[in-house]
């Protein structure tokens, strides 16, 4: 999808009010919560947020994991949506937070300057145009010993499973407002983990892998990165 930077935020914004990714951390399937509550607490974990530290979301969309956080000296969400913003901005938090309009391909020196002790991006690099160039984006605001944690769809096997669902028809009986695939319209990648090895290669290292509910079912992947020496 190439399209510039004011079609892409227009689409954006579209897509933001149309799936709403708030829904699936207040889905009133337990299902749904029980996976977006295990990624969540798993993020945490591997940020182990701390009081001195400062920390930054990518993709924040409505603050549902900043919310999360109970210990820092400053937290920041970025993202790209006005609508997800004010669903954020609206919210109270244990901590102070700051938010911030940007698209993540593209930091302002201001934001590059800050340099962020922790750092994650849950469930959006399969939504921009270039997932690279966030990763490489991410190692301009880190410091040498940040912490950077991302959090992924197993989107291959999310298919698959819908779609023995739908065959047995049961899928709009547990799911009735979700997307019967995965690469729907809001999707421009298909992610599993052998792309975000792809993508990181160059930049990071993998030090830890949480399959996301369990060992033998990895519906998402979250996946705790730290900067390759130079």
């Amino acid at each position: 999808m190439n399209i510039n930077n004011k079609n892409f935020e227009s689409w954006n914004e579209e897509m933001a009010k149309k799936y709403n990714p708030e829904k699936y951390h207040k889905s009133p399937n337990f299902i749904i919560r029980f996976i977006e509550n295990k990624r969540v607490a798993r993020i945490i974990d591997f940020l182990n947020p701390q009081k001195s530290d400062t920390i930054i979301e990518l993709g924040c969309g409505a603050g549902d994991i900043m919310q999360n956080i109970k210990h820092a000296q400053e937290l920041w969400g970025i993202d790209l949506s006005d609508f997800m913003l004010k669903l954020a901005q609206q919210k109270k938090y244990k901590v102070p937070v700051k938010f911030i309009k940007a698209n993540i391909e593209e930091f302002s020196k201001k934001i590059i300057d800050l340099k962020f002790d922790k750092i994650y991006c849950s469930e959006v690099l399969e939504h921009v145009e270039n997932p690279d160039i966030v990763l490489k984006q991410i190692k301009k605001i880190s410091k040498k010993d940040s912490i950077i944690v991302v959090s992924i769809p197993n989107e291959k096997l999310i298919n698959k499973i819908k779609m023995i669902l739908q065959k047995l028809r049961l899928f709009t009986l547990f799911f009735p407002n979700i997307s019967k695939k995965m690469d729907d319209e809001w999707h421009l990648h298909s992610f599993d983990l052998s792309k975000l090895k792809e993508i990181i290669n160059q930049d990071y290292i993998i030090e830890k892998i949480k399959r996301i509910p369990y060992g033998f079912l990895p519906l998402r992947y979250v996946v705790k990165l730290k900067i390759k020496n130079d």
